[in-house]
């Protein structure tokens, strides 16, 4: 590393973080900025000069940064970037593992408040109504849940749902398994990954939904999976079944989605991520009884241990940049869908 690389971090401040960024750097220059969105300009001696950005967005003026050769994200999903001019040799890592705890935990509890209907429950209770139906009843055990993506999320979502006594099936484009060079805040073994019961390619699509009582969206938006979960394959799905999406939207059809709810085609749906954030107020999925809305806090920025963790990644990646080694959850060059630079 040269006295003259530069990193910019536009990330909530750590300052154990900063202090361990600062040991393994000492000759770097380390400029610290609030966290800014895609319409902010910045000073272009500022990012001209930009070796390392820790941000979740580029600037507007993100062509001035020519020597920028890493950028490292505080969010797992990583389709904002899309259409954006990073410089040819720049990597992008995403946060994949940061929030996997708490986004698992939101999916346990959305099939739980969704099996259960706690929304029912709470209804009766501002009503003084007692009310003992046997929907309230209903046990999660023995039930077949499918996770659509098995990266690290729907790995930690695994470990849950085996923890409740649910058969698990995934469907991804990967062979399940500890994937390389993933970031793990608890540094488990590669060989602790959860084998699902069953594996599902995208050719075999058609059994995978058939089968499932719980859907999970967990894989992120692409050219190729955006609308993968289209009118065809909610159709597939059992009509007993809910979706959960705290991923990202866009990989779920919004008028087959909004069909099927309001058709009783599926039972219900919890849905994190949305097709418009935030929500206006006449959003017709606020509305829909068998929708529990929950407004992008599955895994974000406020969880509980998002700074801790987003900083020892941090810190791990650029003292693998420093070295020259591979670093953790790089995003491949065609899955970005950037600008040409």
């Amino acid at each position: 590393m040269t006295p003259t690389e530069r990193i910019l971090v536009a990330q909530p401040v750590l300052e154990a973080g900063l202090e361990r960024v600062r040991r393994l750097a000492p000759d770097a220059v380390v400029d610290v900025v609030e966290p800014f969105g895609p319409d902010a300009v910045l000073p272009d001696e500022l990012v001209r000069d930009t070796t390392v950005l820790f941000s979740d967005w580029c600037p507007a003026n993100v062509t001035a940064m020519t020597r920028l050769r890493w950028m490292q994200l505080g969010s797992h999903g990583y389709s904002h970037l899309n259409g954006v001019p990073l410089p040819r040799d720049a990597v992008v890592a995403n946060a994949s593992g940061v929030n996997d705890i708490p986004i698992a935990e939101w999916c346990v509890l959305m099939m739980l408040a969704l099996a259960r209907d706690v929304p029912g429950m709470l209804e009766a209770q501002r009503e003084h109504r007692w009310d003992r139906d046997a929907r309230f009843q209903a046990e999660l055990r023995g039930r077949r849940v499918g996770i659509l993506g098995y990266g690290n999320i729907g790995q930690e979502l695994a470990r849950l749902c085996r923890a409740h006594g649910l058969e698990v099936w995934a469907l991804s484009r990967f062979r399940p398994g500890g994937r390389e060079l993933r970031y793990d805040p608890l540094d488990r073994p590669a060989g602790s990954v959860p084998v699902p019961d069953r594996s599902f390619t995208r050719d075999q699509r058609d059994e995978f939904f058939a089968g499932l009582d719980v859907l999970v969206v967990t894989t992120p938006v692409t050219s190729t999976t955006r609308g993968l979960v289209d009118e065809a394959a909610l159709k597939l799905l059992p009509s007993h079944a809910v979706l959960l999406n705290p991923a990202r939207a866009g990989v779920v059809d919004e008028a087959a989605l909004l069909a099927a709810l309001r058709e009783g085609t599926i039972a219900g749906a919890a849905l994190d991520d949305h097709y418009r954030q935030p929500m206006p107020p006449d959003d017709p999925f606020f509305d829909l009884p068998n929708v529990i809305v929950t407004a992008h806090v599955s895994g974000s920025n406020s969880s509980t241990w998002f700074v801790e963790r987003i900083w020892d990644l941090f810190a791990r990646n650029l003292e693998r940049h420093l070295g020259g080694d591979r670093m953790l959850n790089v995003i491949a060059r065609d899955d970005l869908e950037l600008a040409d630079s």
